[in-house]
């Protein structure tokens, strides 16, 4: 369902000549609650993207189908780095030639291509970023001199934002001149672009014609009214798939499709916010817990399709093994299930992190000492399905190989022994001799079941 990758940023234009008409016609509380149970899906991994050096906080804005993290590092002043989160590691996005400051809003599927907001010559605008390669500033609509943002991008290279000419929702394709999107009626413009599909679809927030605010898909070169009646009531889309799904707003969350607008439901809150939607109906966002089970904070919280119409699930009832981690707010999820969220710890460190959905349980190695034979155990395999044990020592998101279209592990440069296979009831069982050169050694362990995209929780293990 996801689009393969193409050439972008200014490399051979192969854009199918159904979207080249879209151009032609556009010019922590420590108890938690039970909630539902994610289908298929044991818990949570999490896993915190850091901060750079000397900085206080970061947040997580956007995951591709690598695992890479687009985010952001806030030092003690309140002034923001963007960065990206790469296999462990996160990267400072340098702003262009002259500049003095970029910060980073979304990444493409799986293209590299990072966007967000940069400087020049003391001029703010959007900006675009290849992992790997520096910025490139993008132009802005006609009249537009001191403010434009880019805010998500499609593997083709299009990107979606906002410059402040009569606030109005521009597309970039590619780094050619940007489009306005026009607006729904009013000379007011509207309050950006929030989300691209891979068939150039758009969604966000316009003003109507009575100066209210309302979501908007942008097709054809067309800005549609896709909200609920009363036409009078605000409202923002903040995310489409490419199956159309559009998901939004601040208040009563949404999923819209072909027309039909679905009420997702919701605990006991006044304030819910759905924010993105994979390729799967996957939906993430947070609500405010006002009940007093939950604290009365935000929790990050997710829709699943469970056949019957939507589930809404706590996130934080399934990462009981980071009972020091509330997840405020998940801002995007990509295929595989993964999410970019904003937690913080007790202690009160805010971070951002990557949030993996993992499959079935595996043990501590028994009985975990070098020089020996040790065995692990891995649960909740379905009979005779195949599984491997990966290695490594030192954590990050890696791409599953073996026939896996999508997922990471998360463990940095992995090593993997032999297969073994699940008997009747589900378990797996992997002995490995480990020599005595191996006291003291922390190492990570996972295991990975390639065919079907799935993994365990990682364990973490020094030997003695």
């Amino acid at each position: 369902m996801v689009e393969p990758a193409r050439p972008c940023m200014g490399e051979e234009d192969k854009e199918p000549a159904r979207i080249m008409a879209v151009i032609a016609a556009s010019m922590v509380p420590s108890a938690r609650c039970a909630s539902a149970q994610p289908t298929g899906v044991t818990g949570y991994e999490v896993t915190s993207i850091g901060v750079l050096e000397g900085h206080r906080s970061s947040s997580a804005k956007g995951v591709d189908e690598l695992g890479r993290v687009a985010c952001f590092s806030q030092q003690f002043n309140g002034q923001s780095v963007g960065t990206v989160w790469i296999n462990g590691r996160s990267i400072a996005v340098p702003p262009p030639p002259g500049g003095t400051y970029a910060d980073v809003f979304g990444i493409s599927p799986s293209s590299g291509v990072l966007v967000g907001i940069t400087s020049v010559n003391g001029r703010t605008t959007a900006a675009a970023w290849r992992i790997g390669v520096g910025a490139t500033p993008l132009e802005s609509l006609p009249g537009s001199q001191t403010y434009c943002y880019a805010r998500s991008a499609n593997d083709t290279g299009w990107m979606v934002g906002r410059c402040d000419f009569a606030s109005r929702s521009a597309l970039w394709p590619r780094l050619d001149p940007p489009i306005d999107l026009g607006s729904l009626g009013n000379q007011f413009g509207d309050e950006g672009a929030n989300d691209i599909n891979a068939h150039a679809e758009i969604v966000g927030r316009s003003f109507n014609a009575r100066r209210i605010t309302r979501p908007y898909l942008w097709r054809n070169g067309q800005m549609i009214d896709i909200g609920v009646d009363p036409p009078g009531q605000a409202e923002v889309a903040y995310g489409i798939n490419n199956l159309s799904e559009v998901v939004g707003p601040e208040s009563d969350p949404f999923r819209w499709h072909d027309g039909q607008m679905t009420e997702l439901p919701r605990f006991r809150s006044y304030l819910c916010t759905a924010r993105a939607i994979n390729n799967f109906s996957l939906i993430v966002g947070e609500e405010n817990m006002d009940d007093r089970c939950r604290n009365g904070y935000e929790h990050a919280v997710a829709w699943e399709d469970a056949g019957q119409g939507y589930v809404e699930y706590d996130l934080n009832d399934f990462i009981q093994q980071y009972s020091d981690v509330t997840l405020r707010q998940a801002d995007n999820v990509n295929d595989a299930g993964q999410m970019a969220a904003f937690g913080e710890y007790d202690d009160g460190r805010e971070r951002g992190f990557l949030v993996t959905p993992y499959f079935f349980e595996m043990s501590d190695p028994v009985p975990g000492r070098a020089g020996t034979m040790n065995t692990i155990t891995i649960t909740g395999l379905a009979t005779n399905q195949r599984v491997h044990l990966v290695w490594g020592t030192r954590d990050g998101a890696q791409k599953i190989h073996g026939g896996c279209a999508g997922g990471t592990l998360l463990i940095r440069d992995p090593q993997a022994l032999p297969a073994v296979r699940a008997n009747a009831n589900g378990v797996a069982t992997i002995t490995v001799s480990l020599p005595p050169a191996a006291r003291g050694r922390t190492v990570r362990l996972q295991a990975v079941a390639p065919i079907e995209c799935q993994i365990s929780r990682t364990v973490t293990w020094t030997f003695e």
